[in-house]
């Protein structure tokens, strides 16, 4: 018997087109009843299939007949599911949905994108009013905000300037007032300082592989005198003074000053030491860059109008008073003339009183009038400060020369040559063979004396390297009147130069086995110098307080005297250098209108260029599973995701803070690396250097957060606030101003925006956790590398972005299962691990800038 209740196959619709009739796209009815066209809504209605329907209750879809085994399955938070939905829909564009069970228009002022639980707030400004439906909110009103900000900066340099044009006139009103008072050339004021005589003996430098670059060279540097170094490239000039004052370690020979032996190093507050180059920060004036000298290297018992008096006396010597307000200039920026270049490099540390004075080729690039000035000025303040001054000197006029009172004279291989008075010097040449023409210049002479080019009348077979046997010679036999017969005689001269000189080069045998240990030497001397300073703090530190409580006793007991708290010259401390140096970095930093605003321009494109590329990025939820269960195949996976653009969004915004950070940031240390040496020879406290550059870069981190902030949300659909994504922005840009520090301290400048371009990628894209994901590096190789990604900024940076921007969309998300491996409990504490590797970075950038350069830095 045949069962009726078994339908008959053969007139069921079996085809694809049937089941789509299940499904209807119907316009939402508030949408449909509604006479606005923009943006109307739509949604999955249930329709029929092979002539059968069913219903759903609202804010629930179903996907088939309601039964037992198929109830109606709710909608989740962010889609639209009115009555009798088959399958959810997002929330229109333009429309919010509080619930499920119905949308709502967006009201005028506001916008609402796809999947909107509420509206968010119109930023107009005047631009865009947000009319009723508006589904995407460019906010071009920020135009106006970048306007009146680029204002306010103008009128802030304006007002700068005219302090800065008030002081200057001060100082000019005081420079004039000390010009009255001279009619004729300035002179060097009389100074009736403490004498420092330098005596030097038997100094050598024998390298690991056993060639000596200098030996055997002695001599005395007296109070009142100025002595000039001459002698041919490879002579060994400037290596004998970096071992006459400890920059470098020397093999052999003692250094006695005032007769007792001491390093000249101890006295390192009371030298001054002129480089060849003129090293100072060009952006500065004549007058910002003495007085900072003197204010940092003055002793603290100096009142600040005699420090300013001091620095105006300079200045008037020095005749630099027409040039004193303007900029030093470089190739891009015009400022004063190379002379006056050269005149300030000197200034740099008369104004610092010094009692020693060491000059690396001051007339270098010089004219031959400007050379003999500079060298007149020289002879004039030693003889009437009472100064040590001793200048290494190439090619100078024969006026020039006569203006120095001693010669210092080394051949090739760092060997002495000559040493004595210079008007001395032309009658001892004469003796060993050697007579100068009178109209020739005798520095010259001597130098082609010493290179061979001129044959000796005493010996055919003349070798420069005999010069050096000579004066050994002469010193021993100085007042022996046969001198000129005795070196003439090569029987009695290779007898003595067996007996009593020391062996040439050629002579001397190097142990292979020592030689190879020595390779070491300067890896041991370098960790010995480390720990040398390391105690010289340490000592200085206790001295510091012991002495400071002693002082404090000495105010109560009179019969108690005062002590220094260093006894060469007490200088300002580390928080008075910390405050001047911060006040010329605010000087180099917010001086320059142009500057600073290429600066932000710099930050405000990377900004807007970000926003363009992440106009699009927004989240949207998962579908629910129940959709996903009957989704073919092969897009069950992506169905199973949700719309997630915000992680990207993350990326591109790391990547592009820590580009223009680094940028920017690697400038602060990496521009003016040869000042910071010049300072810290001078005695200059590292980390007072430091602190001062980080704080004076902090508002330009704010302002650069504050560009690129309102630059990215130009385009960008953000819903959480401008605040919420600022301080994401500021710890970022901390962290990359840090980072950019670092890279250029240890990299030279000219790859360091390579460096930086490299840096950025890595950080922002390999270690962001996202490519690769974290979760997929657990358990591999990569695992053993995990600590890189705990140490990455752009990381944290990219988590706190995605959960302030996620939670305020107001979607039910699990907290178990967020993407990658975030967690809600890193908002907070996400901008707590920024902060620390921040600071990570700052350690190591401090670390490296004291370890790296020390030569440099003595």
């Amino acid at each position: 018997m045949e069962n009726s209740s078994i339908p008959d196959i053969s007139q069921v619709d079996l085809s694809i087109n049937a089941f789509t009739k299940a499904l209807a796209y119907t316009e939402y009815p508030p949408s449909k009843e509604s006479s606005n066209n923009k943006l109307r809504c739509y949604y999955f209605k249930i329709g029929s299939v092979n002539g059968q329907t069913w219903t759903c209750p609202a804010g629930h879809f179903c996907l088939t007949k309601i039964t037992d085994e198929n109830p109606p399955v709710p909608c989740p938070k962010g889609f639209l599911c009115p009555a009798n939905s088959q399958q959810p829909t997002y929330c229109c564009m333009g429309w919010y949905c509080p619930n499920s069970t119905v949308a709502f228009q967006c009201p005028k002022g506001k916008w609402c994108p796809r999947g909107s639980v509420k509206p968010q707030s119109c930023f107009g400004l005047g631009f865009n009013k947000c009319p009723e439906r508006t589904a995407q909110s460019p906010k071009y009103g920020l135009l106006w905000v970048f306007l009146g900000f680029f204002i306010l900066v103008a009128l802030f340099f304006s007002y700068r300037k005219r302090k800065s044009r008030i002081r200057n006139a001060k100082y000019n009103n005081l420079l004039q007032h000390m010009m009255d008072k001279k009619t004729d050339r300035p002179e060097a004021v009389v100074i009736d300082r403490k004498k420092y005589d330098i005596e030097f003996e038997n100094l050598g430098l024998t390298l690991p592989n056993g060639v000596e670059i200098m030996r055997g060279v002695s001599g005395e540097f007296k109070s009142g005198r100025s002595c000039c170094i001459m002698g041919p490239s490879g002579a060994g000039k400037t290596t004998f003074v970096n071992l006459l004052t400890d920059k470098v370690k020397r093999t052999t020979g003692e250094v006695r000053i005032n007769g007792k032996k001491e390093s000249l190093k101890k006295y390192k507050k009371l030298i001054g030491f002129v480089p060849q180059e003129d090293v100072m920060l060009r952006e500065l004036t004549v007058q910002d860059i003495l007085i900072h000298s003197a204010y940092m290297r003055l002793p603290t018992s100096w009142t600040r109008k005699e420090k300013k008096e001091k620095v105006l006396e300079v200045v008037h010597f020095l005749e630099l008073d027409h040039v004193m307000n303007s900029p030093i200039g470089n190739e891009e920026q015009r400022g004063i003339s190379g002379g006056q270049r050269k005149r300030v490099n000197i200034g740099m540390e008369l104004v610092a009183d010094p009692n020693i004075l060491f000059l690396d080729e001051p007339t270098s690039g010089l004219d031959s009038t400007t050379a003999y000035e500079v060298c007149s000025l020289l002879s004039e303040i030693a003889k009437k400060q009472n100064m040590t001054i001793v200048s290494v000197i190439h090619s100078p006029s024969a006026q020039a020369f006569r203006q120095f009172d001693d010669l210092l004279l080394l051949g090739k291989g760092g060997r002495v040559v000559y040493f004595g008075p210079i008007e001395k010097a032309t009658q001892y040449f004469e003796r060993i063979g050697f007579p100068c023409p009178p109209n020739e210049n005798p520095a010259d002479f001597f130098m082609d004396v010493t290179s061979g080019k001129i044959p000796s009348s005493l010996k055919a077979d003349f070798k420069p390297s005999d010069l050096f046997d000579f004066w050994d010679l002469y010193n021993v036999k100085k007042d022996d009147d046969t001198f000129k017969i005795f070196i003439s005689s090569r029987t009695k001269y290779d007898l003595f130069k067996k007996t009593h000189l020391p062996r040439s080069a050629s002579e001397v045998k190097v142990n292979p086995v020592v030689a190879f240990f020595d390779i070491f030497r300067d890896f041991y001397y370098y960790i010995v110098d480390i720990l040398e300073e390391i105690r010289d703090n340490i000592y200085g530190f206790f001295r510091f307080f012991v002495v400071f409580f002693y002082n404090l006793f000495a105010c109560f007991n009179k019969s108690y005297t005062k002590k220094d708290y260093d006894p060469i010259r007490n200088t300002p401390n580390i928080f008075t250098v910390f405050w001047l140096d911060f006040k010329r970095a605010c000087l180099q930093i917010y001086r320059s209108l142009k500057s600073f605003f290429l600066d932000q321009i710099l930050h405000l494109g990377c900004g807007i260029f970000i926003s363009i590329a992440s106009q699009d990025f927004t989240y949207l939820p998962q579908q629910p599973k129940e959709l996903c269960n009957v989704a073919p195949l092969n897009l069950r996976n992506v169905c199973n995701e949700p719309f997630d653009y915000i992680t990207f969004a993350g990326i591109f915004v790391s990547l592009g803070v820590l580009f223009s950070g680094m940028s920017v940031g690697s400038g602060t240390f990496g521009n003016e690396k040869v000042v910071f040496w010049r300072d810290t020879s001078a005695g200059q406290p590292t980390i007072s250097y430091y602190i001062a550059k980080v704080v004076a870069d902090i508002p330009r981190i704010i302002f650069a957060a504050i560009m690129f902030t309102t630059a990215f949300i130009l385009l960008f659909p953000y819903h959480s606030t401008f605040l919420n994504i600022f301080f994401i922005v500021l710890a970022l840009y901390g962290c990359a101003f840090s980072m950019g520090y670092f890279l250029s301290v240890i990299f030279d400048k000219k790859v360091v925006a390579l460096a930086s371009t490299g840096f950025s990628l890595a950080w922002s894209l390999v270690l962001s956790g996202i490519i690769p994901n974290l979760k997929d590096i657990k358990g591999g190789f990569l695992n053993y590398f995990g600590f890189l990604w705990d140490v990455s900024a752009p990381r944290w940076a990219i988590e706190l972005f995605w959960l302030r921007e996620v939670r305020a969309r107001d979607y039910d998300l699990d907290p178990n299962n967020l993407p990658n491996t975030y967690k809600y409990s890193t908002d907070p504490v996400g901008f707590l691990y920024i902060a620390l590797i921040t600071l990570g970075w700052n350690v190591l950038s401090y670390i490296a800038m004291k370890l790296l350069h020390r030569r440099h830095q003595k």
